[in-house]
């Protein structure tokens, strides 16, 4: 599932590449696909309900690595693609070493590398006319993002944008390509206001002062018309829907209601009476899953277009060229179904009245990336991940439901045939809920050394997707294990809010619970189970060692939170306020941070740490990491710091990540089996 840009990175950011992806509308290069057979690739198994956990068949010692990590590590991606029409496409491609901008050509043409950046190019977007693009890119990880435009015909990029400190979001393009709009926090360092500047023409002007001053966290996420669609978000559980008036600066608030409610991936329909979203609202009360509606944009009556029980995400519609044709829909809309963390895509013709006239169900799953759908509305392109098929872009007929592989990163002589899969297995926790974990791990093997890997957010969920730290680990002789802990995405409204501010903890507590129920497996050694997770999940690590400390043989902590109190005061301007909502606030919850934060714990840590982190991280500044390292170096307790000076929330550089996974690898082999 992908929703908001700003959500908190997940653990495959935080441990593989990082790449953003906002939805509205020199190097070696990968050979073309031409010859990629689709790929409907097999549904994750599931133990019946009632199974105990399966006895190991016989004994084996640890095996040789199929893989080294650092192989596994320069498996490359392929991501984020955008239409240029139902043969090509552009998308971002890390064989650089970093995420770059290609163009894929039409079949049989190699693809061309359009940027060469030595840090990552993190979005972009094309102009509806196919002659230009806009993109993102940032410095050392600092997220403070700049606008760049890329002429296509030729030349090099131009930078529309020059102020370090300063953060911009992702344009959209108006319907004609002669403007974009976008937010930026360049008057005051907090507010994202909205800016809406000319394209057209061949030389860029200066981008001006402010269109409307906002307060708050601004996206925007369609421009149709003088219609500017944005969501603001409170919260990464709450958010609203306004149309701004690009003409008369007039604000619609769209979505008014109390409580916690979710809004993504807002669009324009085609005739532009209507905004399609996802939401868990539903006007007068609640739901527990995301819905796809339409809002009218006049009266504010919603017509709910597809309700399952579960998440929807990754909404995407055409860029459509004009009104409907004779025969064709008044709308599509492509959305993404998760079900237990995997996703699969469906295709919705709609009618006049917003209500579903057709479905496909194109034959893919995996997890989902980007989806981008064609301006004729006939095709679309998908990028997809599995645990054992590293992410890669697929063109699928909207029609048929059909989906061809049509890039082919460098897998760096990775056989996908000997990846490990995935299960999906259950625990039940103190107060009886059942939670979902995947399982990785070797076959046949008995007294196991276990990774309990802890995804970000909270608001996020663990997914199976292709990760080098889980294939090293589970083709060496470990398991892993990676759960959806209360506070996750993906199974309702209510299980997200059960780790609210004072009940922080019982989160804590279902890890507890699960290492528990890892400690009664056969195969599993209970001794030598370790903590791994990146920034909220690097928080759960330090959690879990501070309440629990007799459970785990060690820890490693990326870029997480040792210290509510300094991570709010010290964490970027534009994010005080949503990180405060989930948390609690500096100015009235001062008690519960510090009740909740592992540094005032540190004393009851005993196994080794390792703690990676990026020196320029907006999100999780780098104080988190050199406090718990210096409390732990001075009590005498294994601990080991690495720091990247050209990073931040994240490695995005696979030099780095050469350097740190390595690392991190050894200190699990010195800790839970002992020097070789």
């Amino acid at each position: 599932m992908r929703t908001l840009a700003d959500r908190a990175l997940d653990a495959r950011l935080l441990a593989a590449l990082a790449l953003a992806v906002v939805s509205c509308s020199g190097a070696p290069k990968p050979p073309p696909c031409a010859d990629c057979a689709p790929w409907t690739p097999a549904p994750i198994p599931r133990p019946p309900a009632s199974a105990a956990a399966p006895a190991p068949t016989q004994a084996a010692p640890p095996p040789v690595a199929v893989y080294s990590i650092e192989q596994l590590l320069k498996v490359r991606r392929s991501t984020a693609p955008r239409a240029v029409d139902e043969q090509s496409f552009f998308y971002l491609y890390d064989a650089p070493g970093t995420a770059q901008l290609y163009r894929a050509g039409k079949q049989g043409e190699a693809p061309k590398q359009l940027t060469a950046y030595p840090d990552r190019v993190s979005s972009f977007r094309l102009a509806p006319d196919g002659k230009t693009l806009v993109f993102l890119k940032d410095l050392g990880g600092d997220e403070n993002d700049q606008l760049h435009r890329l002429d296509l015909a030729g030349g090099e990029p131009i930078a529309l944008t020059s102020s370090p400190k300063v953060k911009h979001t992702l344009p959209c393009f108006d319907s004609a390509g002669k403007r974009v709009a976008f937010t930026s926090n360049a008057r005051n360092g907090k507010d994202m206001d909205l800016y809406v500047a000319p394209w057209g023409a061949p030389k860029p002007a200066p981008i001006k002062g402010p269109l409307v001053e906002l307060s708050g966290s601004f996206t925007v996420t369609d421009f149709q018309g003088d219609r500017v669609v944005a969501i603001e978000a409170r919260s990464n559980v709450d958010q609203d829907v306004w149309i701004i008036d690009a003409k008369s600066k007039a604000k619609k608030l769209l979505t008014k209601h109390a409580g916690d409610e979710r809004y993504e991936g807002a669009r324009l329909s085609r005739d532009g009476k209507a905004v399609y979203v996802l939401t868990d609202g539903a006007g007068a009360g609640a739901r527990e899953f995301m819905a796809l509606v339409a809002i009218d944009v006049a009266s504010g009556k919603r017509t709910d277009v597809l309700v399952e029980e579960h998440d929807l995400g990754s909404l995407a519609l055409p860029r459509w060229s004009g009104p409907a044709k004779k025969g064709d829909p008044e709308d599509l809309a492509m959305v993404s179904v998760n079900v237990d963390g995997l996703e699969h895509l469906a295709v919705l013709s709609l009618d006049k009245a917003r209500k579903v006239s057709g479905r496909t169900d194109p034959k893919v799953s995996g997890v989902i990336g980007t989806i981008d759908v064609a301006s004729s509305g006939k095709v679309a392109y998908v990028s997809l991940d599995a645990s054992t098929r590293p992410m890669e872009v697929y063109r699928v007929d909207v029609a048929t439901g059909e989906a061809q592989r049509v890039t082919r990163s460098d897998h760096a002589g990775v056989d996908e045939g000997k990846l490990v899969d995935a299960t999906i297995e259950k625990y039940t926790t103190f107060d009886g809920r059942k939670i979902s974990y995947f399982w990785w791990a070797p076959a046949g093997a008995e007294k196991l050394p276990v990774v309990i890997e802890l995804h970000g957010g909270p608001e996020a969920q663990a997914q199976p997707w292709f990760s080098a730290v889980r294939q090293y680990l589970a083709l060496s002789g470990y398991a892993v294990a990676a759960p959806n802990i209360r506070g996750s995405l993906g199974y309702g409204k209510s299980f997200a809010h059960l780790d609210d501010k004072e009940k922080r903890e019982d989160s804590v507590r279902d890890l507890a619970e699960l290492g528990k129920a890892l400690a009664r497996r056969p195969e599993v050694d209970p001794k030598r189970i370790a903590l791994y997770g990146g920034s909220y999940g690097g928080y759960m690590v330090l959690a879990g060692m501070t309440l629990y400390p007799e459970m785990w043989a060690a820890g490693v902590d990326v870029v997480g939170i040792a210290n509510f109190k300094t991570f709010l005061e010290q964490t970027a301007p534009y994010r005080r306020a949503l990180r405060e909502a989930e948390y609690g606030s500096l100015e009235k919850d001062s008690p519960l941070l510090e009740k909740i934060s592992p540094i005032h714990k540190v004393d009851r840590i005993q196994a080794p740490l390792m703690v990676i982190h990026g020196t320029n991280d907006p999100r999780v500044p780098i104080g988190e990491a050199k406090q718990i390292a210096a409390a732990l170096e001075k009590r005498g307790v294994p601990v080991q710091l690495k720091v990247f000076d050209d990073e931040g929330h994240g490695l995005s550089k696979l030099k780095n990540r050469l350097v740190a996974y390595p690392a991190m690898v050894k200190f699990l082999d010195q800790y839970l089996r002992g020097p070789r």
